[in-house]
């Protein structure tokens, strides 16, 4: 859908500068990760940026989606987006500064996307084959780029950001509240960062300003899924500036067998198990409310 989007827009921009020509080579989407580009078109026009992406908030768990218990990856996964300016490309002068209010960039059309990536269980060392393939590590496993399983993947994987107030300015964050997994095992999230308005001199394809890898995470089964921890302070604060998700104020876990729900009921003491839904723009896709098992 993004990439038609693109195209239609492309098809009615003016051509690039009259040094362009169609007969230079073409470079692929992702070749441009996390280098200084010179745009064309765009709101960064006459401007070279470059983008960053780190991962602040780790999934730790999920549970194994199913038509009917439909539940997000928790906590929910968030990126934080930093982009900077460079001067003097490619000199000894070259100088980069960050964006110094994130409130003035125009963030419609800014899209993260997420890609799906089995962990194995077993170290080995690739071959040369699978060296070639190999684009990350965790904890000295290897993650090739054959073994992706996006397919695998539930809800918005492509998500719009939000700019908000994070350790005391304005931050653009990337929130994957509506995020689910098909099937069990150990993963990570591999993120990655494209605005579909803004065109690079010389590109002809829609360009990934910059990826990041996130941390592991395991998906159970609903037999052996150990329940949830309190929302962090992270996902309350998110929460309260607009962001649509569910927030916990108490960890919620798995009922044993015989066990009632008389076993769960918190004491006078020890405050009031809450499940709340925020309000604001909608980030998820419809998960069932997040009620007691």
């Amino acid at each position: 859908m993004f990439t038609h989007f693109y195209a239609g827009y492309e098809s009615s921009q003016p051509a690039g500068p009259a040094t362009f020509s169609q007969n230079d080579s073409q470079a692929h989407g992702t070749d441009l990760i996390g280098r200084p580009i010179l745009f064309v078109h765009g709101q960064f026009a006459g401007s070279t940026i470059r983008a960053e992406l780190r991962e602040i908030q780790q999934a730790e768990l999920g549970r194994k989606y199913a038509r009917v218990d439909r539940r997000p990856l928790d906590p929910p996964p968030v990126v934080q987006l930093r982009l900077f300016k460079v001067r003097d490309v490619g000199t000894e002068h070259e100088l980069e500064s960050e964006i110094p209010n994130y409130e003035d960039v125009q963030i419609l059309g800014l899209l993260c996307t997420v890609d799906l990536f089995p962990v194995p269980f077993v170290s080995k060392s690739p071959s040369k084959s699978e060296a070639s393939e190999t684009v990350h590590y965790v904890n000295n496993h290897p993650i090739e780029e054959s073994s992706k399983a996006t397919s695998a993947l539930v809800g918005a994987t492509f998500v719009q950001p939000s700019v908000i107030d994070y350790e005391g300015k304005k931050a653009i964050l990337f929130v994957f509240a509506d995020l689910a997994v098909k099937i069990e095992g150990s993963f990570i999230l591999r993120y990655r960062f494209f605005d579909i308005f803004s065109r690079p001199y010389n590109y002809q394809d829609l360009a990934i300003q910059a990826e990041c890898y996130g941390g592991a995470f395991h998906v159970y089964s609903t037999k052996e899924f150990p329940g949830l921890q309190a929302s962090t302070e992270l996902t309350k604060h998110l929460a309260r500036w607009g962001v649509r998700l569910n927030t916990r104020e108490t960890e919620r876990r798995r009922r044993k067998k015989g066990e009632t729900r008389e076993h769960f009921s918190p004491s006078p003491n020890s405050g009031t198990r809450k499940r709340k839904r925020s309000s604001g723009p909608s980030t998820d896709g419809g998960f069932q409310s997040d009620e007691e098992e």
